[in-house]
């Protein structure tokens, strides 16, 4: 990521970059700090619960109007029918997860569970699917939350 936003000339709008377990990480972070969190596909391997901590500590890091972005896999994702191994959870025999461990996914009525919390409000739900071959399709929920 650092080279792509110096290839780009952005070096200036990056400030720190850090690598690891997003939960522990995210304790490395000081409080009311940060302008915008992305989250492209990492809380899907985490637990229901774990997740939901994680979202906590994200919006303790945030300034206040500051934005959460998060992409989650929705229900009826291609591959995300294997073996169940937890609250829709599952280990994918099938699909681009395959092969990589717990996979989890997210129901529209999972959503207010996982990331509503006092200081933000959920300003923007979209779900996008991306069609393959042979009709499979990997479905995400876009999830826009602002701190309050």
């Amino acid at each position: 990521m650092v080279e792509r936003f110096a290839s780009e000339n952005l070096s200036h709008c990056l400030n720190d970059v850090k690598v690891g377990d997003y939960f522990i990480t995210l304790d490395e972070i000081q409080d009311d700090s940060v302008d915008a969190i992305i989250d492209a596909e990492s809380l899907y391997c985490n637990e229901f619960s774990r997740a939901r901590e994680i979202v906590i500590k994200c919006f303790n890091k945030l300034k206040k109007g500051g934005r959460m972005m998060s992409l989650t896999f929705a229900e009826g994702t291609w591959g995300l029918d294997g073996d169940t191994c937890g609250y829709h959870a599952v280990l994918p025999k099938s699909g681009p997860m395959s092969g990589k461990g717990f996979s989890r996914y997210v129901t529209e009525d999972d959503i207010d569970r996982l990331y509503k919390l006092e200081n933000n409000t959920i300003e923007r739900i979209e779900r996008v699917e991306f069609h393959h071959s042979k009709n499979e399709v990997v479905k995400e929920w876009v999830i826009e939350i602002r701190k309050i």
